[in-house]
Order: C-alpha cells, then structure tokens, then sequence
C-alpha cells in the first residue's frame, strides 16, 4: 500500500461516495484553510485539487456520513494494550469479527471498520484499556506517519464492512453512570488532574477561544505528542455546547504550537 498513488486511491473511494479530507503530509493534522473533517467531500474535482499542494498528503475519511465506525486497537504497553483487552473480552463471549475491513497503522495497532445500519453511537476514549471507539474521523491507507503506512489487513475494501456486532451495540449504548462529586475519588488533585476536569467539564459560549487556548497550552506542556494533543482539543470542543469551527479550533491549535517551538 505504500507505493499506492494516493491520488488515485482518493479518487476511488470518492466514487464510492465515501468523504474524505486533507491531512499535512506525515501528520493527523488537517491542511491549512480546511475545516478537518466536517468539510470532508467526495466532489472529485475537489478531492483532486488537494494534490497540487504535494503528491504526499495523508488522507482523512469522514466516519458518521458513511455510517461507519472504526474499533482502534493500540498497543503502546502492556497497561494499555488493546489486543489484551480484546482477548479478555473474547474469553468472557464478546468477540469482534476479524472478517471485516481492518487497517494496520504505523504504530502496530488496528483501524477495524464496522457498519452502523442507522445506530447513532458516540466517540469513546478509551473504551477499554488500548481501544477507542471512532465514530467522527480516521486517517486511512495509504497515509504514512514516519515512514510507516496504515495498510490493508486483507483483500476486502472500505465498500465490504461487516455490521456492528450486538454485543457492542449494547455495549456502546448502555445508560452511563451517575457518579457525583460526593461519591468520586478523594485522592489529591494533581495539575493534570485539574486540566483533564477542565477538558470534560468545557466552558460558557462567550469564553470557548481562552478556554481551548489556555487548555491545549496547558496539554502541550505534560509534552505529549502533538497529534495527541491535538485530539484532546477536538474532544474538548466537541463537548461544548455549541463547539468552535475546526478552522477556529485548528488555528488555536497551530498558534499555541508555533509559540511553544512545536
């Protein structure tokens, strides 16, 4: 997949009417002047003026459009491995369909795509220790971070998903619990305790732009990778109650970073 011409391979899956968007060649980061995924297309005369900027962009699919959602599987370390946590699942009777379409990412993990068939479920991070549950954007094959592809697992296509399992369907909708202030840990509140409650608990209409920029300073900072940063921020300003739009969101983004020397 990595000598596959991603020009091309934009262009076929444009046909197929999936929506997709730029990424800066390299990086999860969306191209400058663009709106990340909320502006992805399958305009193929659209789709073919990304490359005149550079043959090597990585390339973003719009997952809610499509009805798709994407099971990522890490396995950064033995605490946070996601293939552990799917063999624990397996053995307790709740297995995920290898069978799919599924990606190889340039970290080792997976990328497996599954149909929704109408079901609106939600992002999750960190579903279970190693594996989050996409349902707005992925960066798909052929793109490269580092010298290394996301590439197919098999020889199925984006166009041959399998349906959700119920089990996860379930899973993914059960009625969330109410854990009040009273009731949480009592441990001492560290710094990155502090801006993790920011992240989850937002901000007013009025304060949305000093609030990303303060906590995505304040993310760059633990000296995280930028790409995770970066998702902390779009998470962060999914939660708001009337979110910015990514160009905003990615303009904070890149102001912070050029100022910390990123």
């Amino acid at each position: 997949m990595i000598n596959v011409d991603r020009k091309e391979y934009a262009l076929v899956l444009a046909r197929q009417g999936f929506k997709l968007f730029p990424l800066v060649a390299n990086t999860k980061l969306p191209l400058k002047d663009t709106d990340g995924y909320k502006s992805a297309t399958s305009d193929l005369e659209a789709v073919s003026g990304w490359f005149k900027a550079g043959p090597h962009i990585n390339i973003g699919l719009r997952l809610d459009v499509a009805n798709l959602l994407v099971v990522d599987i890490d396995r950064h370390n033995s605490s946070n491995n996601g293939v552990i946590s799917l063999a624990k699942l397996k053995k307790a009777g709740y297995e995920l369909p290898m069978s799919t379409y599924g990606e190889q990412t340039p970290g080792d993990g997976l990328h497996l795509f599954f149909k929704l068939d109408g079901n609106q479920l939600h992002k999750r991070v960190n579903w279970r220790p190693g594996i989050d549950i996409l349902t707005d954007f992925v960066v798909i094959a052929p793109s490269v971070i580092d010298g290394k592809s996301y590439h197919p697992l098999s020889g199925a296509t984006l166009a041959q998903v399998k349906p959700l399992p119920d089990w996860l369907i379930n899973d993914l909708t059960k009625e969330k619990v109410n854990v009040s202030r009273q009731s949480a840990a009592t441990a001492r509140k560290t710094w990155a305790g502090r801006w993790l409650d920011d992240l989850v608990q937002g901000t007013t209409t009025g304060n949305r732009n000093v609030f990303l920029t303060s906590l995505v300073g304040k993310i760059l900072n633990t000296g995280c990778q930028s790409e995770t940063a970066y998702e902390l921020l779009q998470y962060a300003n999914g939660r708001l109650g009337t979110p910015l739009p990514d160009k905003e969101v990615n303009q904070i983004f890149l102001s912070i970073l050029k100022r910390l020397g990123g």
